[in-house]
């Protein structure tokens, strides 16, 4: 009886192997490069875990060629184009027959042993990078090679290659020639000069004008209306961006699951490319519930219903309610709660022009002050770019606030206005970009008293991505306000600023990080300052984990005196369970220079990051 061997490339015909059970292990020695050598050796060692060596004598060798291969493949990915690799099992080549025979001659039970020996050589360099149409072999004009990524004297790195292809796809794009494409790329390896030449051949076709835009796939969204999203005219020169930005506007009014652009293939005659744009609609109608803890606040319950497209053009109606404080001091009489509405009519005269009016009721309970009010707003939110958003209008409130037993009735009016200036790549979960807050308010208070203040604040965050695309984040956050006012006997309590808590110096107890009165009741201040450095890094697919430092204070008067006292410090760690809908967070925090009455730390439960 005989069987027919496949080894490689090899065909051998003979007796028929042992199909007892084998494993085998893969001993790797790499010389050369030393951060290859860790690459390899993680995908020798993921190999081996996905597709462990075990079989049959011929199961376990082509288990050992696999590995080799995929070996080899690393190496030119990665620009060594000159590297060898040995892989022999007791001396002989796996690639021959005789090394299913070195296999088949040891006993069962021993594992194989099969040692592959890699010598990285040197890496190669790009030489040239040439961009060119087909049948020529001169370089396209006008395209910006430093915005590709990858230049003269570079590694000849597969992956930094298939990025410049595709970087220079979208400078093409960017130039306003949609249907242009790649033809062929080509690298060509001198092995004398260690060194790589790079061509891409590209059809660029004709440039192209934005064309007409239509909807499909909703029956719910009033389609005329949602032209008012295109921010662009048939006819305009061609901008990927704008299509882009198309999208942002569409996804963002919150009544589609998904929005699919798919450009037309050609061109019409007078050069406008046409844009199909099918949408998936969402429920009009949704509940949700809500929990989060923080050690002295105790747990929060929220929930909430929204109908999204109330009227046909995606005007929104959110009816929320909380209950929070729960868990701690007397059930009823140290219970907080706040019931709110809020109605938003998209691009309400202008497109990009958001109406909101707002409407709650709350109860407040806090070491700082108890307090019960009823609040109002009415205002625009105006998109200027996708980086750019401003929000202005009017507030009005009634409230009545109890601190130390003194109980005062506050009627106040307001003139909110914020922008914001965002650089970040992700509102949930930012990994690296910045974004900086403004916020303006003076409130007048109706009433003999005519007190008169406005709060100042400006916040900023960076996000550094450290390492691998958004694995290791290096998270920044300060924060200035102060409150100019009349009198600062002025200021209601709840108006005063605070630092402390979850969102704020975790480690202390929420509003505790500033001035307190003669019962160790936080006071609040007319100015604060913050700071936070967070490392925040991916371990897995869905896990991570924090450590941060936080400092911060609020003070007394209408700039930060730290003469007074030095801000407090907080230091901790935490850690993240990553869903589609943003991180779940959890961390522990201590107080560095802790007061009298200051708990020894703090834990905070809650959706999003800190900042």
């Amino acid at each position: 009886m005989s069987c027919i061997l496949a080894i490689g490339a090899l065909l051998a015909l003979g007796p028929c192997r042992s199909a007892e059970a084998r494993t085998g292990r893969i001993v790797l020695v790499v010389t050369g490069d030393a951060a290859m050598q860790g690459e390899l050796e993680e995908l020798v060692e993921s190999f081996e875990k996905s597709q462990p060596l075990s079989g049959d004598s011929l199961g376990v060798l082509q288990g050992a060629q696999a590995v080799a291969a995929k070996v080899n493949t690393a190496l030119r990915s990665r620009g060594y184009y000159g590297g060898t690799i040995s892989a022999t099992v007791d001396g002989k080549p796996i690639a021959d027959a005789s090394a299913l025979d070195a296999i088949d001659a040891r006993p069962d039970n021993e594992p194989v042993s099969i040692s592959v020996e890699v010598a990285t050589g040197p890496r190669f360099r790009v030489a040239d990078i040439a961009i060119r149409p087909p049948q020529s072999h001169t370089s396209l004009p006008g395209i910006d090679r430093g915005r590709l990524g990858l230049t003269t004297g570079d590694p000849a790195d597969a992956a930094a290659i298939l990025g410049a292809q595709e970087k220079l796809l979208g400078e093409l794009r960017k130039e306003g020639y949609a249907l242009a494409r790649i033809d062929k790329r080509e690298v060509v390896i001198d092995h004398a000069t260690q060194e790589a030449e790079i061509t891409f051949i590209v059809e660029t076709g004709p440039p192209a004008k934005m064309g007409p835009v239509r909807f499909s796939g909703s029956d719910k969204v009033d389609m005329t209306w949602l032209q008012r999203r295109v921010p662009f005219k048939a006819g305009e020169p061609y901008d990927p961006d704008k299509v882009e930005a198309m999208r942002g506007r569409l996804t963002s009014i919150g009544t589609f699951n998904s929005v699919r652009i798919r450009q037309a293939s050609a061109l019409y005659a007078n050069g406008e490319l046409p844009i199909d744009v099918e949408l998936t609609d969402r429920l009009s109608r949704s509940i949700g519930f809500g929990l989060s803890y923080e050690t002295q606040l105790g747990f929060s319950i929220n929930g909430f219903w929204v109908h999204r497209n109330l009227f046909g053009q995606a005007e929104s109606l959110r009816l929320s309610a909380e209950i929070n404080h729960l868990g701690q001091g007397y059930a009823i009489l140290d219970t907080g709660f706040a019931f709110r509405a809020a109605f938003r009519k998209p691009d309400w005269w202008l497109s990009g022009q958001d109406a909101r009016l707002e409407a709650a009721g709350l109860r407040e309970v806090l070491d700082a002050y108890t307090r019960k009010a009823v609040t109002t707003y009415a205002g625009l939110d105006r998109v200027f770019s996708p980086r750019l958003q401003a929000r202005g209008g009017l507030a009005g409130e009634i409230s009545q606030i109890t601190r130390n037993g003194v109980t005062i009735n506050y009627q106040l009016i307001g003139l909110p206005f914020s922008i914001l200036y965002n650089r970040t790549n992700n509102d949930l979960d930012p990994t690296r970009g910045y974004r900086i807050d403004g916020e303006v308010t003076p409130w007048f208070s109706v009433g003999p008293s005519g007190d008169f203040f406005t709060v100042l604040r400006l916040t900023g965050r960076t996000y550094v991505d450290l390492a691998e695309p958004g694995r290791t984040v290096l998270a920044t956050r300060g924060s200035l306000g102060s409150e100019p006012a009349i009198s600062i006997g002025g200021i209601p309590p709840d108006k005063f600023f605070y630092a402390g808590g979850g969102g704020s110096v975790r480690g202390f107890v929420f509003q505790s990080a500033g001035p307190r009165d003669a019962f160790n009741n936080p006071l609040g201040g007319a100015s604060v300052v913050e700071a936070s450095v967070e490392l925040r890094q991916r371990i897995g697919r869905s896990f991570g984990a924090v450590a941060f430092v936080d400092a911060g204070s609020s003070y007394p008067y209408f700039f930060p005196d730290f003469s007074l006292f030095a801000p407090r410090v907080g230091a901790g760690a935490g850690f993240r369970y990553y869903t589609d809908f943003g991180p779940v967070r959890l961390d522990v925090g201590f107080p560095v220079n802790r007061r009298e009455g200051d708990p020894a730390f703090g834990v905070y439960v809650s959706l999003g990051q800190a900042f």
